[in-house]
């Protein structure tokens, strides 16, 4: 069976929305519900990273954090004592450990109007920042990070392309338990390179799966799934079924 036959098959035994955007190193491999916009959760951090790196500002320009209010969920920076940092090492922050505390930080840095603006100037129109992380009270007032699967992916690719520094950041992600959960730390034959995104009944993986000289990068995007298990099941065996097709 081909891997869009074993995808179509995974996504059917679903019916909660699952959106699926794949290339085959250049190549529009597979699709599905790709431009539906669905909360972004920590995925919303590709777009933070593209727009600070894009300013080819100084990465070694300390800011104080203490300026913007410390919030909980994934990251350390909030528990740790230095009040100054490089951009560089809370760019680093943001996406090895998904540090919402640090990607608050950029935001205040660039605004949100300026990254706004570079998506919009980028046509990545179906992807908006529209509050800071763990905002909970903008959340209730219907302001909502939003991102497609479609652009997800694309922001990734882009980044891996343009930025290099930034391939040992998500080869060093620190989150791997969802497309690469069966194979990391295990399969040594593959790189595996990627960003994820959680929030209530929300999860996201976006990842380069690297083998043998040949790249599948996919972005597998997911909103109101109850059985949580179930959804990262579901994704660690389409990361296998990507790992086998290589």
């Amino acid at each position: 069976m081909s891997l869009k036959a074993e995808l179509d098959l995974i996504i059917a035994a679903y019916k909660e929305p699952i959106s699926i955007c794949m290339y085959h190193t250049n190549e529009l491999f597979y699709s599905h519900l790709d431009h539906e916009q669905l909360p972004a959760a920590s995925v919303i951090k590709l777009a933070i990273l593209a727009t600070q790196l894009n300013r080819q500002e100084d990465l070694d320009q300390v800011i104080d954090v203490s300026n913007t209010p410390q919030v909980g969920g994934a990251g350390v920076l909030q528990l740790l004592d230095q009040p100054e940092w490089t951009i560089k090492d809370l760019l680093k922050l943001m996406i090895t450990v998904s540090d919402n505390y640090a990607a608050n930080v950029m935001i205040d840095h660039l605004s949100m109007a300026t990254i706004n603006q570079w998506l919009a100037q980028n046509n990545y129109q179906e992807t908006q920042l529209q509050r800071r992380l763990m905002d909970t009270a903008a959340v209730k007032d219907g302001r909502e990070n939003v991102i497609s699967a479609a652009d997800a992916l694309r922001l990734f690719r882009y980044l891996l392309k343009t930025f290099p520094q930034t391939r040992n950041w998500f080869l060093n992600q620190q989150f791997r338990g969802k497309l690469p959960l069966t194979m990391d730390e295990t399969a040594t034959d593959v790189q595996i390179y990627n960003k994820t995104g959680e929030g209530p009944f929300v999860d996201h993986d976006v990842a380069r799966f690297s083998k043998n000289g040949q790249s599948i990068d996919v972005a597998v995007l997911t909103d109101g799934f109850t059985d949580r298990l179930a959804v990262i099941s579901m994704m660690a065996e389409i990361g296998q079924l990507i790992y086998r097709a290589l």
